[in-house]
């Protein structure tokens, strides 16, 4: 990962590939909620550091010409989950989340 200040007119984050970015969006673990209706879902959470960079208007850039993260505009992996009140629970759920200030990657 580079942070490059004059790729456009804002500041870029460069990453090698997409496990490279995915790893960057998401915290290390998914929640277990609950919807209205009492339907229990799992779903991701978004690092720090990835919203924090949202919110200073950068963008990131996948230096991979064939990468999946960017054709379809979310990150997926596989994380364990973290339900509280049973501190012991193991588990490992798919979460997909939807990412935002991604751009197409050219090559010089």
């Amino acid at each position: 990962m580079s942070l490059n200040n004059n790729y456009n007119k804002y500041p870029v984050m460069v990453f090698n590939n997409d496990d490279e970015f995915t790893n960057f969006c998401l915290a290390p673990y998914a929640l277990a909620k609950v919807t209205n209706t009492g339907t229990p879902y799992y779903t991701g959470v978004y690092s720090n550091i990835y919203l924090k960079s949202l919110a200073e208007g950068i963008h990131f850039v996948i230096k991979d010409e064939n990468s999946v993260v960017y054709k379809h505009r979310c990150v997926s992996k596989r994380l364990p989950l973290r339900v509280e009140n049973f501190p012991g629970y193991h588990r490992d759920v798919l979460v997909q989340m939807p990412v935002e200030n991604l751009d197409e990657y050219f090559q010089p």
